[in-house]
């Protein structure tokens, strides 16, 4: 599984002492449409609900303790990281919802997400018009798939990525946004994701009978094989197709190409792969094994690839690149890293990048597009800037990089230590206290204590020191920041966050990524270099005082489990 990481958060030195941290999916749907590969099955009415300038306004009234229990559910975030839990079925609650003024009664809801958009304050959801109504249809829709947007505040990252995919010519679900009210909260706006089944797949191959996978920290590789979730014709659960690609990607360079091509359309995953990289999408097939489907496309006999859970794109590659630090090149993936491992196809990855680039790649749209869903959905000016900074860097980097690829470097393959860290023996013990004062700029010693292993050592650091403030990036979080300088002159610190809603004196049990523990290791200087070191859940949060007024006391304590990442 993917590593657990701040998202768009910024780290930057405290001169004299320390480091400040401020800020550090499932596929279904049914609708009805065009034919196979376009053909004409009369007028599409989930156009207009997918038009990128219609704001949805979506209403869902559910009885409130159904409500508390969809938000609260999700699998248990150290056994999700570790792969140890990867099945989890989400209750269908009964509700009434109002749709751009259509009411429905007897719409099923659930909670939806693997873990790191999951949230018991703006759950991501899924609405299924049909489940206790059969045949009932909103806009041609069977279900709607609705993205939180946890990840990214700028509520950018999807819609213009897989907007990205389609103008390259990937086959990618269409997005807009919607404006949600559950019981008359107004949870603000989300992405509505078209998802990925059967009547998508028509609108974009002749045949819609095939094979389609989830990918969820799963490959083409032996090792992997269960981990791909197949979403089609479950009963028959033939992966003949899947043993297939694993066979090409054994055989030697000589043959590799015309190997692959016999189970993969080389072509169409060359144009994927790219625009992965373009977007800067890292948490992705290409980039960590992860968020994206493969369709076997039973007419060409091969595969095709659909990029998914994009809230992650436009990502800043140098906290988290580790050794990999070009912007030009994700290789984590098996297909991917193979073909650019191989001569020939390292050529004609960037054959394609770069005329993607040129093609693609408008600055000036780009930017353009930011100030729409700026205008369009509210967006946090600090989030909207940060994209907005983030493209025209980003189209510089790659720019550069396209003019030297002779210089490429070789992909430095990442150790898959969650994979070896499922198991009761991958936890070790964490707790602590904390005493600080909220909006500090100097971290303050006082009552603070961590006690936790790490590389199979007791670790009890002293000193350390605490701080608590909002994250700049979301404002809607609130962090408290244990802070350990090292001999080595780097820094290690825990970050405890959780929502500010959630701040207040008392027992907060630990939730997904949401409310949660994260232990990193970075350097003082920019770059930043950081490095995740663990994650810790299962547990509680404890504040025993919760002032947000600056200077006010911010104290309690916390427990729970943590898991290790980096290979000891």
């Amino acid at each position: 599984m993917p590593e657990p990481r701040p998202k768009t958060d910024r780290w930057w030195a405290i001169l004299g002492t320390a480091v400040v941290v401020w800020g550090c999916g499932d596929a279904t749907n049914d609708s009805v449409g065009p034919g196979p590969n376009g053909a004409d099955a009369g007028p599409d009415p989930s156009v207009a609900l997918f038009d990128p300038e219609h704001l949805i306004e979506l209403e869902i009234d559910v009885e409130p303790a159904d409500w508390d229990t969809l938000r609260f559910e999700g699998r248990d975030a150290l056994d999700a990281l570790t792969g140890c839990a990867r099945e989890y079925e989400y209750t269908y609650m009964r509700a009434t919802v109002t749709i751009d003024g259509d009411t429905y009664d007897d719409v099923a809801i659930r909670k939806k997400g693997f873990l790191g958009s999951l949230s018991s304050v703006r759950p991501s959801l899924k609405v299924n018009f049909d489940e206790f109504v059969d045949g009932r249809r909103h806009s041609g829709m069977k279900r709607l798939t609705l993205n939180n947007n946890r990840s990214d505040p700028s509520n950018t990252h999807q819609c213009m990525s897989y907007a990205l995919f389609e103008k390259a010519g990937s086959v990618a679900p269409r997005c807009n946004f919607a404006h949600v009210v559950v019981n008359g909260e107004d949870l603000a706006i989300y992405s509505n994701v078209e998802s990925i089944k059967k009547p998508m797949l028509r609108r974009h191959f002749k045949s819609d009978e095939g094979n389609l996978y989830e990918g969820q920290g799963a490959d083409f590789t032996d090792a992997h094989m269960d981990l791909m979730e197949l979403k089609t014709n479950e009963s028959e659960n033939d992966r003949s197709d899947l043993d297939a690609v694993v066979a090409a990607l054994q055989v030697d360079d000589a043959n590799l190409i015309d190997a692959l091509g016999q189970v993969i359309d080389i072509d169409a995953f060359l144009t994927f792969w790219a625009m992965e990289a373009m977007v800067s999408h890292r948490d992705s097939y290409s980039g960590g094994q992860n968020n994206y489907l493969a369709y076997h496309d039973p007419t060409s006999d091969r595969f095709f690839f659909i990029p998914w859970g994009t809230d992650d794109a436009f990502a800043d590659i140098g906290t988290f690149g580790g050794e990999n630090q070009q912007v030009s090149v994700l290789a984590e993936g098996a297909i991917a890293n193979r073909l650019y491992g191989h001569a020939v196809g390292r050529a004609m990855y960037f054959e394609r990048l770069t005329a993607l680039f040129e093609r693609v790649w408008d600055e000036g749209e780009l930017l353009a597009e930011i100030d729409r869903i700026e205008a369009l959905t509210d967006a946090p000016l600090v989030a909207i800037q940060e994209q907005r900074d983030f493209i025209p860097q980003h189209g510089a980097a790659l720019r550069a990089e396209l003019l030297a690829v002779e210089s490429a470097l070789d992909w430095v393959e990442r150790p898959d230590a969650a994979s070896a860290a499922c198991g009761p023996d991958a936890r070790t013990p964490l707790s602590g206290t904390f005493s600080t004062t909220w909006g500090s700029d100097s971290p303050a010693p006082g009552a603070n204590t961590l006690s936790l292993s790490i590389d199979g050592q007791p670790w009890q650091p002293n000193p350390l020191l605490a701080l608590a403030g909002s994250s700049e990036t979301d404002p809607s979080e609130a962090q408290v920041s244990l802070l350990n300088p090292l001999a080595s002159g780097r820094f290690r610190l825990l970050i405890l966050t959780l929502p500010k809603v959630y701040f207040t004196a008392g027992r907060h049990p630990m939730h997904g990524m949401e409310t949660q523990a994260l232990l990193i290791e970075l350097s003082a200087g920019l770059p930043q270099n950081v490095e995740v070191v663990g994650f810790g859940g299962g547990g509680t949060i404890t504040l025993d005082a919760a002032s947000m007024t600056p200077g006010g006391t911010v104290a309690g304590s916390f427990e729970g489990s943590f898991v290790q990442f980096r290979p000891n």
